[in-house]
């Protein structure tokens, strides 16, 4: 009986991934340090950054590059999945979650009290089919697998987050519904602080994802 022949995992995609993410948590630290006094982090979502003015300039460059080094370190992890030879399922899925990324980082959500347009439209639906597919992609990548799998010894933190990562995605959606289904002219729902909670509970999920790949290189 022939041996099962471990997976090619790459430290140089988990560099590249762990660079875009770092370079995006650095690009949204910075926008909720300088535009604290305009955009609520409690009240209004990541998204609305883009209306947000640094010194007379258009905040709006520096939401896209968030969300595009964001999509940039994942197209990374995904290559190194692929590299991995995981799943189609996690790769079409994460793929989903890349695009998700790009399409907010170039259309943008429509302004708070204002009709609602196509574009703005287009925007909440790919962020919610991104963040609706960033956890399913962990939960098939940690499916049983060989002992050997570089994800098995982390399977139980990856799902315990992705877990997670639905959860607020559901918080996050049941206030937009409940909002559209209401038109309360006041929000009750504090959607800004869920999200940016998202946020990070994805960017953890992301990193533990990337682990192995890091772990490649002091092998």
């Amino acid at each position: 009986m022939s041996k099962a022949v471990p997976a090619a995992v790459s430290p140089v995609h988990g560099r590249l991934a762990l660079a875009g993410m770092a370079l995006a948590v650095a690009i949204a630290a910075d926008l909720h340090l300088r535009l604290s006094a305009q955009v609520s982090p409690v009240w209004q979502t990541l998204s609305e950054y883009v209306y947000g003015h640094l010194g007379g300039r258009s905040a709006a460059p520096l939401f896209s590059a968030m969300c595009l080094a964001l999509a940039l370190g994942s197209v990374a992890l995904l290559a190194g999945l692929v590299k991995a030879r995981r799943s189609p399922a996690v790769v079409v899925l994460l793929g989903v979650w890349c695009a998700g990324l790009t399409i907010c980082a170039t259309v943008p959500v429509d302004p708070d009290g204002q009709a609602r347009t196509f574009d703005g439209q287009l925007h909440n639906g790919a962020a919610i089919t991104a963040f609706l597919a960033l956890p399913a992609a962990a939960w098939l990548l940690t499916r049983r697998g060989t002992p050997k799998c570089p994800w098995e010894p982390r399977r139980s933190t990856i799902r315990g987050l992705a877990v997670a990562s639905l959860a607020s995605v559901l918080i996050v959606l049941g206030g937009f519904v409940f909002e559209l289904i209401t038109g309360s002219a006041q929000q009750e729902v504090t959607l800004g602080l869920f999200e940016r909670l998202l946020f990070c509970v994805d960017l953890a999920l992301l990193l533990t994802m990337v682990r192995p790949l890091l772990a490649a290189a002091r092998r």
